[in-house]
């Protein structure tokens, strides 16, 4: 073939392709379609000015997450004096829990078996480290898989730091650990960035 007749077929080519749009940027060249107004119904997003949104990333969760059952596991404090509290060592060791106290717990939780036994870990939900006792009122059995124990573990070490520099009461520590330890993660650990 010639020169003369490559650019033929090119020019063909190149007037479809011009005709049907192809070498366009896509939008379309009238104006967006804008949703109908409904009477009395706001149509822009809520109004932030003046808030202050947290910067943060939240963690990757996998699984679900592990809380205690209230009626069982309400909590119980020996101590509500933040002085006591704080001069205990760095590192409270973890408390011994009886064996009968640890099978009536899990028992109470309708975890009997062993194998299933297994999948937890007995943990305080206010720990000595915060003035928790050690009753059956304040142990529940912590999930490992998911969000649970080690999570709550993080939590409770990050409270007793936040309790001895005055940044929140020792009451206050140990209402949001037997209100929702969950939410007392998100507040205290994800949002400041201790995780």
């Amino acid at each position: 073939m010639t020169r003369r007749h490559l650019s033929w077929p090119l020019a063909v080519l190149c007037g479809a392709l011009l005709i049907t749009g192809c070498g366009s940027s896509g939008h379309p060249t009238g104006p967006a379609a804008v949703a109908p107004a409904v009477p009395g119904q706001a149509t822009g997003g809520p109004d932030l000015t003046g808030v202050q949104l947290p910067n943060f990333i939240m963690p990757l969760i996998s699984g679900g997450i592990s809380f205690p059952k209230r009626a069982l596991t309400p909590g119980a404090v020996t101590t509500t004096s933040a002085n006591t509290v704080c001069n205990l060592p760095t590192r409270v060791p973890t408390p011994h829990i009886p064996v009968p106290l640890q099978t009536a717990v899990y028992q109470a939780y309708g975890y009997g078996a062993p194998a299933v036994q297994k999948k937890y870990i007995l943990n305080l939900l206010v720990p000595v480290s915060l003035g928790g006792a050690v009753v059956q009122a304040n142990i529940w059995p912590a999930a490992i898989r998911g969000t649970g124990f080690f999570q709550k573990v993080q939590l409770d070490h990050i409270l007793k730091d936040m309790v001895c520099r005055r940044m929140v009461t020792l009451t206050q520590a140990q209402h949001a650990l037997e209100t929702d330890w969950y939410a007392a993660w998100l507040k205290y650990v994800v949002a400041t960035g201790h995780f």
